[in-house]
């Protein structure tokens, strides 16, 4: 059986608050971008996410 693993949309919106919290958080300003960049990254899977599920915004 060849499965993908994919997330779901609560697991998609869980990671996109944390790299929000760390990133207010965070000490320096090198993990500072690096969890703006992740908070991104998963800001536009939720949206593609929303897109192909046809779910609105």
């Amino acid at each position: 059986m060849n499965r993908t693993k994919t997330m779901d949309l609560n697991q998609l919106l869980c990671n996109h608050q944390r790299a929000l919290m760390n990133q207010r958080s965070a000490k320096s300003l090198n993990d500072r971008n690096t969890y703006f960049d992740l908070a991104g990254y998963y800001g536009e899977r939720i949206r593609k996410y929303r897109l192909t599920a046809g779910l609105e915004r």
